[in-house]
């Protein structure tokens, strides 16, 4: 008799620690499906900061050379001018820097007065000529 409860008792203590087992099984699959989600999400995430990296670098690359373009472009001017002393020439040749000048000028009135014309957005009358 001794050895039926003795059996009966080990037997209820390893369904127990079956059941328990169960239970840290099942919570072991859920947390593993949380991870690989988790770090699916963190791949992805990973995915769009290297194509947003490359975009950035892309467009850094981008203006880096119409910087390098402006530069040049600033440097050829300056040597445009270095050649050519304004002063110089206007000592030399007034009449010429003062029609350069003139022209300029009016030119430049001229833009002004089409930019601040009053009746620059009327609407235009359509006549038929039929």
């Amino acid at each position: 008799m001794a050895s039926v409860s003795g059996s009966y008792f080990y037997i209820n203590m390893q369904r127990a620690q079956l059941a328990q087992l169960e239970v840290e099984l099942q919570t072991s699959i859920s947390n593993q499906q949380v991870l690989e989600s988790t770090i699916a999400q963190q791949n992805t995430q990973m995915q769009e900061q290297l194509e947003n990296q490359r975009q950035s670098q892309a467009r850094i690359t981008e203006l880096s050379e119409a910087n390098d373009e402006a530069r040049q472009e600033v440097t050829e001017m300056r040597n445009t001018f270095a050649r050519h002393d304004l002063n110089n020439l206007a000592i030399a040749r007034p009449g010429l820097i003062e029609g350069v000048v003139n022209r300029g000028t009016a030119a430049v009135h001229q833009q002004f007065i089409d930019l601040t014309n009053p009746r620059q957005f009327d609407e235009v009358p359509v006549t038929d000529t039929e």
